[in-house]
């Protein structure tokens, strides 16, 4: 009469890992004291690690596997095939649980790009729109940006920072508003020429270098909104708190700005016509 087995033990390892052995102990101590419940219904009869080069790690594994009337027949009809397709099983649940943990988690590119159109602003509503035209030295500086050469009169570049109250941000399918105080939220624009690939000079624009915040400390959280780039560090940091205070604190007006994607002001219209105020920070 046959007779069908019960039990299959069998031992897998990784080797590699990108990680010292100790941090390895540490994690395979954590799921020792939850009864190893990451690779049920497998059971760990033991384990081993052992340290590599470069600050790499090796790890073995012992299990054993209660056979299911239906595992039983197909072990012992397929004892191969079984083994191999187990033991492939439990590789895959080992390598998952560690790397989980040890890569950086990416997002298909798909994803990415269907996230990226969902999040992206459409329109800023903004209150009491200013204009501040600056003249900072910045004799030294490379132009921050790509095919455009900065103009600049004895060092110094000239810059316009439109600045507002930032009481709402339009996205494709929802809105995010502010409430009072709300944040003074500002544009950078730096002049600049256009610089052929022949070398030749071009146009002279205002190119848009990025946003701010009256506070460098809040401006974090101006990707998180989708409001990119920032101004560089090397110009944000020559930029003067005293330029946050210009307002009439008794104006209510209302301005929109729907055009996020031109990269000069003028293709970055803000409306109704906003109130141009004069001042020279140099």
């Amino acid at each position: 009469m046959w007779k069908f087995p019960k039990t299959f033990e069998l031992s897998i390892s990784l080797e590699h890992l990108p990680m010292v052995e100790t941090k390895l102990q540490k994690r395979i101590l954590d799921w020792e004291e939850s009864g190893f419940q990451n690779f049920f219904p497998y059971q760990v009869t033991s384990w081993k690690t052992k340290p590599e080069a470069l600050s790499h790690s090796s790890v073995s594994f012992d299990f054993l596997y209660a056979f299911s009337i239906l595992d039983s027949i197909s072990f012992f009809l397929f004892p191969k095939s079984f083994g191999k397709k187990k033991k492939s099983h439990l590789t895959d649940i080992l390598r998952s649980n560690i790397e989980n943990k040890t890569k950086p988690k990416t997002k298909p590119k798909v994803w990415e790009s269907i996230e990226q159109w969902w999040k992206e602003p459409l329109q800023l509503d903004l209150g009491n729109v200013i204009i501040v035209n600056a003249s900072l030295d910045m004799d030294g500086f490379n132009s921050p940006i790509e095919h455009r050469h900065l103009q600049m009169v004895s060092g110094a570049s000239k810059l316009i920072l439109r600045l507002g109250y930032l009481k709402g941000i339009q996205y494709r399918f929802h809105k995010k508003t502010f409430k009072a105080p709300y944040p003074k939220f500002g544009e950078c624009y730096i002049k600049t020429r256009d610089t052929h690939l022949d070398k030749s000079l071009g146009k002279v624009y205002f190119s848009f270098l990025g946003y701010l915040f009256e506070n460098q400390t809040d401006e974090y959280l101006l990707p998180f909104f989708g409001l990119k780039p920032l101004v560089p560090t090397s110009i944000r940091s020559l930029i003067p708190n005293e330029i946050w205070n210009q307002w009439n604190e008794g104006e209510t007006t209302d301005w929109i700005e729907s055009n996020l994607h031109g990269e000069e002001f003028e293709f970055r219209p803000v409306y109704q016509v906003s109130i141009s105020s004069q001042h020279h920070l140099k």
